[in-house]
């Protein structure tokens, strides 16, 4: 499976394209005045089962209240988190031999391994990155599944590079993306690099990445198997009744699914986002590699006056391929894109409970393009170089709105 995953990257990275990393983050990691080991210098115990949080917090303290800041090696082993502020100035460099799981957090329903800034504090200059390769996240033996490894909302020149979630259906994304109230107004994250990040078995609802809010923001060389690998879907109900957040000048490059519901969605929501555009996104047996959708006001919201969401009238989506599968993750209020034929092959149920085991239903959807422009919640979004490959049935690259079936005269 890693193998694959390297030579994915290497054959996508061949395509030329307009931005790069260093666009978007400026790493600081060179100008950090000390280097600490957290099994040397703060006595972890990186072959039992027990919680290190104090230790690494304390760690991570340190070294913020030195100018310029500092760096944390963590060695090869195991280790056990929960609920981590990473702050300043601080970068932790992680082992490829590393495991991180995730502690018990006890009578708290949701939980994170570890936020970067917080509501008092906003971390600016900051890294998570593995020393070579990949190091390993495992929440496949969380006992609470509500949990994510990383909570970005107030952090400013981020970096998450180099890591291998392993899963099985927890609740939240690897990564989210968000907002906070600091220093008495809403921010959000913006001037990150989030890189060469993988995720297994996640659940169909969620994936690798979800931004709901967040500012110049490049993703490269990220790769899921289950669920949305970079979900643009600024959905969260307090922060459209807020209308605060939503995602502006987002770009990414190499975007890859395999077994799940797609590699890329864009939807809207309530929220009004700014530019997006992504280049080379690749599914293989998934319900689609691109969903886009439009805007719209949820029953749910209860402030007056909203209006449905857009992303911005320049976004593009490039380089795009998918390949036929029978097992894909695709939930019932999809099948309307699936061709006839196909549906008598929907299976039952997967593991999340969610979506059902089907076959792929096509290439791109987007539900974004239609009559009435803004205020219905279409918006335009370039899209060029669709190619689908194994599909049996689907003739189109790209269906609209208009082009689904409810109702089929054979299958399910």
């Amino acid at each position: 499976m890693k193998n694959y995953f390297i030579l994915l990257l290497c054959l996508l990275g061949l395509q030329s394209y307009a931005q790069k990393a260093s666009d978007f983050y400026t790493d600081k990691i060179k100008e950090a005045k000390k280097t600490v080991n957290l099994v040397k210098d703060y006595k972890v115990n990186n072959k039992d089962d027990q919680d290190d949080s104090k230790n690494l917090q304390k760690a991570i303290d340190d070294l913020t209240a030195i100018k310029k800041g500092g760096v944390i090696n963590i060695p090869e082993g195991k280790y056990y988190f929960k609920n981590i502020i990473l702050k300043s100035n601080v970068h932790i460099v992680i082992d490829e031999k590393a495991t991180i799981y995730a502690t018990y957090p006890g009578s708290d329903k949701n939980f994170m391994i570890m936020s970067f800034g917080d509501e008092s504090h906003r971390a600016k200059n900051v890294s998570v990155r593995a020393k070579k390769g990949m190091y390993t996240v495992d929440l496949s033996v969380s006992k609470n599944k509500n949990v994510r490894m990383f909570q970005v909302n107030n952090s400013e020149n981020f970096l998450i590079e180099g890591m291998n979630i392993l899963d099985d259906n927890t609740k939240f994304n690897g990564i989210t993306l968000g907002y906070c109230k600091y220093n008495g107004k809403y921010v959000m994250p913006e001037n990150g690099v989030i890189k060469n990040c993988r995720i297994e078995k996640a659940h169909y609802g969620y994936g690798l990445i979800q931004s709901q809010a967040s500012t110049n923001v490049y993703y490269e060389n990220i790769w899921g198997d289950g669920g949305v690998t970079l979900r643009l879907e600024t959905g969260l109900k307090k922060m459209n009744d807020l209308q605060v957040g939503g995602n502006h000048n987002i770009h990414g490059k190499n975007i890859y699914c395999q077994n799940g519901n797609a590699a890329l969605m864009i939807s809207p929501h309530s929220m009004q986002n700014g530019h997006v555009e992504m280049d080379g996104v690749e599914s293989v047996n998934c319900g689609f590699a691109v969903r886009i959708g439009k805007g719209y006001v949820s029953k749910k919201q209860k402030v007056a006056n909203l209006k449905p969401g857009t992303y911005a009238n320049t976004s593009k989506v490039s380089n795009i391929k998918s390949t036929y599968g029978t097992t894909a993750q695709v939930k019932s209020k999809h099948f309307k894109y699936m061709p006839c034929p196909e549906r008598k092959l929907i299976d039952g149920k997967n593991p999340d409970g969610e979506s059902f085991k089907a076959p792929s239903c096509v290439t791109v959807v987007n539900t974004a393009k239609g009559k009435g422009g803004a205020p219905k919640g279409y918006w335009n979004v370039e899209i060029t170089n669709v190619e689908s490959v194994g599909y049996p049935h689907q003739s189109k690259d790209i269906l609209y709105e208009q082009d689904a079936v409810k109702n089929c005269k054979e299958g399910k």
